[in-house]
């Protein structure tokens, strides 16, 4: 990790905290409490609103939307293209997330109609849904990513390519997060975050909370230091909420509890001391 790469999250980050966005989060309603919370524990603010008619009011005082396709309802689907029509008109920047592609034939259909109509500045899932969305064949376990898919530093270079061939042909950023987070741009940049802990994995939603972060940074800056960002800061939060849970022998409610008021505390020197960034 170069030290530009890392002033230029903390430059991010505090520039969020400075501009407080309001994000409107099209998500969906298993963690729509959670990500609405984490949006304000890392100093952004939410608005989750869901119908159609108000979308273009609602992104004129929204500096980024994020559009979670875990709810498929046509009434939701049609808020959703509002959104996105409202989003490119006023230049804000969308951030996609593509819940459980490749689990059915609904949800790949889906996504692509959302790559294709919003154009998203950045995609945000995990490794399963990322080879789903370039036409790769996957071992489907619903929302979460199939074991197959795991990076390693071994594979890492493997998946590397993968995700950057995604970015581009899409022409977004695309972040495929795991237990190591691959960032790739359209034009070729490549990152790999090494930060987090497996009892991430032990919380519902995570992954939505990652992508709802997204649209808070990406509202602050550029698409590619903004998803690195995201997952740097939640990755870090979450190793310190496991150190926490292991030092008082506590378990994954308090791991959550925790969670929040680190990204809530985190600070320049956190990123300092714990950011574990490679970049190819």
């Amino acid at each position: 990790m170069t030290n530009e790469t890392l002033k230029s999250i903390i430059d991010l980050v505090n520039n969020m905290k400075q501009k407080k966005p309001i994000v409107e989060c099209l998500t969906n309603r298993v963690t729509i409490n959670d990500c609405a919370n984490m949006l304000l524990a890392m100093g952004a603010s939410p608005i989750m609103a869901e119908i159609e008619c108000e979308m273009a009011e609602i992104m004129a005082v929204s500096g980024a939307l994020v559009m979670n396709l875990g709810l498929l309802d046509e009434p939701y689907l049609s808020a959703m293209r509002a959104a996105a029509k409202a989003a490119k008109e006023q230049g804000k920047p969308i951030i996609l997330d593509p819940v459980g592609a490749g689990a059915s034939k609904l949800r790949d259909r889906v996504c692509a109609e959302m790559i294709e109509l919003a154009e998203p500045d950045i995609i945000r899932g995990n490794m399963s849904e990322i080879r789903a969305l370039c036409g790769g064949s996957i071992k489907s376990r619903g929302v979460d990513a199939s074991s197959d898919d795991e990076v390693t530093d071994e594979n890492r270079g493997e998946f590397g390519e993968l995700v950057r061939s995604l970015a581009e042909k899409t022409g977004s950023v695309v972040c495929a997060t795991g237990a190591i987070d691959v960032t790739a741009a359209p034009d070729g940049r490549v990152c790999y975050v090494k930060n987090g802990h497996e009892m991430l994995c032990g919380v519902t939603g995570t992954g939505c909370m990652c992508s709802a972060m997204t649209g808070a940074m990406a509202a602050a800056g550029d698409p590619f230091t903004a998803a690195a960002a995201a997952v740097v800061m939640l990755g870090i939060a979450g190793e310190q909420a496991h150190e926490y849970t292991a030092e008082n022998e506590s378990g994954i409610g308090t791991f959550k509890v925790k969670l929040f008021d680190y990204i809530y505390l985190m600070s320049d020197e956190d990123f300092i001391k714990r950011a574990k960034i490679i970049e190819d």
